[in-house]
């Protein structure tokens, strides 16, 4: 994974690794109705003190296979407005842009590569400050079958849901 910090506080991530995975916003014992996220993986220790240097809001838990390793992860929020967030899903040599009506695919998605740009939200409630990570852009590339990939580019600009 290769993280840049770009202009504006723009985290740009290459060959990310996603995990919890809530395009569809569904509620859950974790999850409002309506809430979209996911988190992406920090590898490691290293990565993670440059993110908390940066203002960033990185998670740690103790891994479930080695309770000897921690397990690290930026929780990303996803909010569809004006200004994006521009989502691509890559099927072999086809290109589709998603929206909040279909991104929702991609909770289901056999996904082979992730490269994402994340924007910073400061805030401030009750004299307590954070940082919000928010999606900007993404392009997921996708592991699809030879008989997937005829379909699933027109089933996705119908609306339909192709996993």
């Amino acid at each position: 994974m290769d993280i840049t910090f770009a202009p504006r506080g723009i985290l740009q991530i290459d060959d990310a690794r996603i995990v919890y995975r809530n395009f569809a916003g569904e509620a859950s014992a974790y999850n409002r109705e309506g809430d979209r996220n996911f988190a992406v993986v920090i590898e490691t220790e290293e990565q993670e003190r440059a993110l908390v240097a940066e203002g960033w809001n990185v998670k740690t838990k103790p891994s479930r296979s080695d309770p000897d390793d921690i397990f690290r992860f930026l929780p990303v929020k996803i909010k569809f407005n004006d200004r994006g967030p521009a989502v691509y899903m890559v099927m072999g040599d086809k290109e589709v842009k998603l929206d909040e009506n279909n991104v929702k695919i991609l909770d289901k998605a056999d996904i082979a590569k992730v490269e994402l740009d994340i924007r910073p939200y400061d805030w401030e409630v009750n004299k307590k400050t954070g940082r919000s990570a928010y999606l900007s852009g993404m392009r997921v590339t996708c592991n699809v079958s030879r008989f997937e990939l005829a379909h699933m580019a027109h089933e996705i600009e119908e609306g339909e849901r192709p996993f």
